[in-house]
């Protein structure tokens, strides 16, 4: 973790230089005692010898100059700490780390040549060289890697082959570049074509391959479970839970302690509703509705806070992993399945502690007043969307035979209780959109297996309203929450999302204008802006497309202490809390309220700012970090399946046009692949970048964002998750030389 005190090291340095000519600490800098001082203050972990070791280190690489007992900035000389993502094509990127950085640099363009053998991931000290040859007003900022602080890719999966005298590991991760050597006594006799884990014993250098030894071998191609291994190896997502937590998971009781002192609300009709696979049940929901047309919702929550204790064993654990891990076939849960599954999951019929959030709405789904407290409850009954959707659109033949431990006077009750969610709910709906909230909508893969467990097809999500009552109902709750802690001035975490940056939304405006959108001439400035125009995409069939395009023109969402507003949203004030069994920054915000609700009156004691800060960049990352490996999972599902369908036809949407062709999205299956510009070859085809087009030089053809056209299955690249298609009807192309 030295990478932070660097990190520490520069921000204090770029936060003297924007001070110049305004303070006296930016021109006469500053003593070895008063550097040590500074920066343990921005990194407590850091040792005096290792901050004395860096002040020599920056000396020597011209960032300070040593003037009598000072040390001052030289200026015009940059450089900043950073993660490298480094893509299969292209130029490499460093976001910085720390604020002033972030905000000066934005984002450091790498190029190929100057960042010798860092790989993706890795924390590296860049030089920052300039701005692009753009202009100063409108290029990048460059940098070269001047030094890998940590490396992330100690272990490596890849592909063992043989020759005569040595092994050698080809990565299955492409950001990764070179293969690894192996030499005879470290294949853990590994056999040729299997996948393996190498441990990096030398890192790459001029002329000489890294050096490895192969620590597991993970299966063939075929073997049940493989790709999640490949993915857990390659993000080194933990798996197993240390013996003192399992010890302390083992020791909890479902109901303990001060059970007798919270909000007994055992005698609500409360349910969950959850997807058919889900294992835990962390959110529950009742509703009423009052004479007077009005409601009083229910959002009831697992008190995992109650288990999890600070600085205990489980505490540690969820903190390492951020959150659960969701694979098709698999869950790596935040929490020990004794937890997750079993005391702190909301099952039918047992009680359960929790933390409820009870508020009155009125018919137009004002919140008029709201109680937060601790609660015990009892789930009536685990619903599903499906059901709950098939009851509302009274296609559900029988409620009992669907719903467990539920007596049979209380099904109309329980029939009314869904009603007047589904009415409740378009009401917020409606509320949310008046306030410009963007709503994408977009479909999630779900992989089908048959019963002998093979991939039987790769399907889009379907949403219907049970989904958006419960999502709904959660961003209420949300808010609600939020908003109490905040007025209260409880340090805690927020969950921001800040408006996308200009230049991204200029490219974007560039290609809609182009498809024929209309804009308004004042551009996309607040969110209402945006939700009109994913609006005029419900209506065209590259709608999808363009939603998914402009989501990625967005800043992610981030976890942090400081209240930016959530854009997407439409919210002033917005935190997690609902999902406290997969999240770890739920759990914080737990104990939030929880000391909140047991002493109203006494100053709110929490962590402290900068180490909550520290836990919500740990959680985004982690996120990020989860997110990346259930697309990848998705992505081998993805590749295997159609590695049988070679030959084989289809129809499907141009969701993507580039200078080296274009990318398909299947209608039949949620697969998306390449048509190489290569294989069409009825005519010369070249990119327009103002129409997003390859346009035939001869015979005008085009082939456009949202073009249907019909392909066939031509290469799959299993180890790549690559997909290759060509166009049907054209004449077959050569054989071109793979990349």
């Amino acid at each position: 973790m030295m990478w932070r005190l660097y990190a520490a090291a520069f921000e204090l340095l770029e936060s003297a230089s924007s001070t110049v000519g305004r303070s006296p600490r930016a021109t006469r800098g500053w003593t070895l005692s008063e550097l040590v001082r500074r920066l343990s203050a921005s990194f407590p972990m850091a040792r005096k010898r290792e901050i004395v070791r860096l002040v020599r280190e920056l000396v020597a690489l011209g960032v300070l100059r040593r003037r009598g007992r000072r040390y001052v900035r030289v200026p015009h000389v940059a450089f900043v700490v950073g993660t490298l993502k480094r893509p299969r094509r292209g130029l490499s990127l460093v976001t910085p780390e720390g604020e002033i950085a972030q905000r000066k640099y934005g984002e450091v363009r790498v190029r190929e040549s100057q960042v010798g053998t860092a790989g993706h991931g890795d924390r590296v000290l860049v030089r920052v060289l300039g701005r692009s040859s753009k202009g100063a007003s409108e290029g990048v900022w460059e940098g070269r890697v001047e030094r890998v602080l940590e490396r992330v890719h100690v272990l490596v999966v890849g592909r063992f082959m043989r020759t005569p005298y040595v092994g050698y590991v080809i990565p299955l991760d492409e950001r990764f570049p070179y293969e690894i050597e192996v030499a005879p006594e470290d294949s853990l006799d590994a056999e040729e074509g299997q996948i393996v884990v190498v441990e990096l014993l030398r890192p790459s250098a001029a002329h000489h391959p890294p050096v490895g030894r192969v620590i597991e071998v993970l299966g063939r191609d075929g073997d049940p479970g493989l790709d999640e291994e490949i993915v857990i190896h390659k993000y080194r997502l933990p798996v197993r839970f240390s013996e003192a937590a399992r010890r302390e998971a083992a020791a909890l009781l479902p109901i303990e302690g001060d059970a007798h002192k919270r909000r007994d609300l055992r005698g609500w009709l409360t349910v969950t509703i959850d997807g058919e696979s889900a294992r835990d049940f962390d959110d529950a929901v009742s509703i009423e509705r009052l004479p007077d047309g009005s409601y009083v919702l229910g959002v009831h929550i697992a008190d995992v806070s109650h288990y999890v204790l600070e600085g205990s064993a489980l505490d540690a654990e969820a903190y390492e992993r951020g959150t659960s891990v969701y694979f098709p076939e698999r869950v790596l849960p935040m929490l020990p399945e004794a937890l997750s599954e079993d005391l702190c999951s909301l099952k039918p019929g047992v009680d359960r502690l929790a933390l409820s959030v009870l508020m009155k709405l009125d018919r137009r789904g004002e919140l008029l007043a709201y109680e937060l407290c601790e609660s015990v409850i009892r789930s009536r009954a685990r619903l599903t969307y499906t059901f709950v959707n098939e009851a509302l659109a009274g296609r559900a033949r029988s409620l009992s035979g669907v719903v467990s431990m539920l007596d049979e006077d209380l099904l109309p009750r329980l029939l009314g209780a869904l009603r007047a969610m589904a009415e409740l709910a378009p009401i917020l709906i409606a509320r949310r959109q008046e306030r410009g909230a963007i709503d994408f909508d977009l479909p999630e893969p779900v992989v089908l297996f048959d019963d002998e467990g093979r991939i039987g097809g790769i399907v889009r999500a379907e949403r219907n309203l049970a989904h958006r009552m419960i999502e709904e109902f959660m961003i209420l709750a949300n808010e609600t929450v939020a908003r109490h802690l905040t007025e209260r001035n409880v340090p805690m975490i927020y969950r921001v999302h800040e408006p996308p940056e200009e230049e991204r939304v200029r490219e974007f405006l560039a290609l809609v204008r182009a498809l024929g959108f209309s804009i308004p001439r004042r551009g996309l400035r607040e969110a209402r802006d945006f939700q009109q125009l994913v609006r005029q995409f419900a209506g065209r069939r590259e709608g999808g497309v363009l939603s998914l395009l402009l989501l990625r023109s967005f800043r992610p969402a981030v976890y942090t202490t400081v209240n930016r507003g959530h854009f997407g949203l439409a919210l002033e004030c917005y935190t997690h809390f609902t999902s406290p069994i997969r999240r770890y920054p739920d759990v914080i915000v737990h104990r939030a309220l929880r000391r909140l609700l047991r002493r109203p009156r006494s100053a709110p004691r929490v962590r402290g700012t900068k180490t909550l800060e520290r836990i919500a960049e740990h959680c985004t990352e982690r996120e990020r970090l989860a997110d990346e490996a259930e697309r990848e999972v998705i992505a081998w599902k993805r590749a295997r399946f159609m590695a049988e369908r070679i030959g084989q036809e289809y129809e499907g949407l141009i969701v993507g046009v580039k200078d080296y062709g274009f990318y398909v999205e299947l209608e039949d299956v949620f697969v998306e692949g390449l048509v190489h510009i290569s294989t069409l070859t009825d005519d010369w085809y070249v990119f327009d970048p103002q129409r997003h087009a390859l346009i035939g030089r001869h015979r005008r053809r085009q082939f456009r964002l949202g073009d249907i056209v019909r392909v066939r299955v031509a290469r799959v690249d299993v180890d790549h998750r690559l997909v290759e298609f060509v166009l049907v009807g054209l004449p077959e192309p050569r054989r071109r030389r793979s990349s």
